[in-house]
């Protein structure tokens, strides 16, 4: 049966819903493990200096990312007519594997070509990455007329972004320990995750091949609309605190191997690292529908400070213990990513409040520009904690890139760089941005005409 006036079916078979969701585990994949694996890769094995090493990184993956999100959005758009969007799923699949390689294949070389390459390389990395992911994620909008059904839709996205994380944050790390930690076992590595990413969206593709294309192709997302966005000042103040707390996670992100390896002083730490992961992973999973729970109780505003201040809290204790047994490790690790489950759903949900009030307030449909430009924070931001400043930290506290490529120890200085790195600066951020949240947001009473929430700025 299908709803006429789209070409939408009404209802989607379950099969349906798994199979194109799978496509998922490809971009956490891509998004996760060069987030975390790669600058430890390029400082310790490589022996690159972390501030060269994260400059190389960063420009591609902040600049290069953002240009090439809204290219493919408005070409995918533009085009659909002629190139169904389900077809940029296999032709970022077919890339994904020579993307993932490359960025991990730097040669034994002079600086300036290794440098050359992450740069080149890791721009195609992007430019791969953008040209499923923006297609991936515009898809979930028009496979069903249903909101109902979308909503299920994201649950299924949702389910597989957790498969995604124990692929890249547990079992990668786990897997190049496992091989001899060295440029071999990460290449190896990085190629099997390439050619999953593959089948996964290879599987997406033919299970959205199912699905009618939409009768009307939506509109090309128009730039001049940017400026009108940020007037909105409630949509500004969550961009102001995403800004904070994605650079934030971005730094700890990148910070966590040198943290577990140096700090704690861990012989394995890609291993410690896999299992903490894994328990995050499922933390997260875990935690979700329990902060959803509360946040009826409390209300949006009280939920997200509670879970971001805890956030940065148990941050900021872990910088203070790295010398406690690891199965304290293990407990911090769970109430962190717990806790992340909270701000990170809240987020969301406040996200999709201001878009809800600019349609009532300006009469406009802003939910593809506001989430264009939410989506490009989150990559900006995690990109220049986890490239750019955790360089510039680890440089300033004098990490010694050859020490660690000759398996020798760090200076004091060094050690305390990391825990300011991994702890400090994130657990503040973490936080500011709560404060935010706490001084600008205004929940309306639940028996308001509008539920959205008013935010001050």
């Amino acid at each position: 049966m299908s709803d006429t006036s789209s070409g939408l079916p009404a209802r989607l078979a379950t099969s349906t819903k798994a199979g194109f969701g799978l496509g998922q585990v490809a971009g956490q994949l891509f998004r996760d493990a060069p987030s975390l694996l790669l600058m430890f890769y390029l400082t310790n094995v490589m022996g690159i200096a972390p501030a060269i090493a994260g400059t190389a990184i960063f420009v591609p993956k902040v600049v290069f990312g953002a240009i090439f999100d809204l290219w493919i959005g408005v070409a995918s758009d533009r085009m659909a007519s002629r190139f169904p969007r389900r077809r940029w799923l296999l032709v970022g699949g077919i890339a994904a594997p020579f993307a993932m390689l490359g960025v991990f294949a730097v040669p034994e070389a002079a600086i300036g070509f290794q440098v050359a390459w992450v740069f080149v390389t890791f721009s195609a990395y992007m430019a791969v990455y953008s040209t499923f992911s923006v297609p991936y994620l515009a898809q979930f909008a028009e496979m069903s007329s249903d909101p109902v059904e979308r909503t299920e839709l994201m649950g299924w996205k949702h389910g597989f972004t957790g498969l995604g994380v124990l692929m890249s944050s547990s079992v990668a790390p786990m897997a190049i320990n496992a091989l001899g930690t060295d440029r071999n076992a990460h290449l190896l590595t990085m190629g099997s995750i390439g050619v999953l990413c593959f089948t996964c969206l290879f599987v997406a593709w033919r299970f959205a091949s199912r699905i009618p294309e939409p009768a009307q192709v939506a509109k090309a997302f128009a730039l001049r609309d940017l400026p009108r966005a940020f007037a909105d000042r409630r949509f500004a103040v969550l961009c102001l605190s995403a800004v904070i707390m994605t650079v934030a996670a971005g730094i700890s992100y990148a910070s966590f191997p040198f943290f577990v390896k140096y700090a704690m002083a861990r012989e394995e730490p890609l291993h410690d690292i896999g299992v903490m992961s894994a328990i995050m992973a499922f933390a997260v999973m875990a935690g979700s529908p329990l902060w959803v729970m509360i946040s009826k109780r409390l209300g949006k505003k009280r939920t997200y400070v509670a879970a971001a201040a805890g956030h940065g809290l148990v941050t900021l204790v872990w910088g203070y213990l790295p010398d406690a047994p690891i199965e304290v490790a293990y407990l911090l690790a769970a109430l962190m990513a717990a806790c992340n489950a909270g701000w990170g759903t809240i987020v969301l949900s406040l996200l999709s409040d201001a878009i809800a009030g600019a349609r009532l307030d300006y009469g406009e449909n802003r939910a593809g520009s506001y989430a264009a430009i939410w989506s490009i924070i989150e990559k900006a931001g995690i990109a220049l904690g986890g490239t750019l400043v955790v360089g510039a930290i680890l440089s300033s506290f004098g990490f010694d890139s050859a020490a660690a490529k000759a398996g020798l120890p760090q200076s004091s200085a060094a050690l305390a760089g990391i825990i300011v790195s991994y702890s400090t600066i994130p657990g503040v951020a973490k936080l500011i941005a709560a404060a935010i949240i706490w001084r600008f947001v205004h929940e309306r009473p639940a028996d308001a005409p509008n539920n959205a929430d008013i935010i001050h700025a």
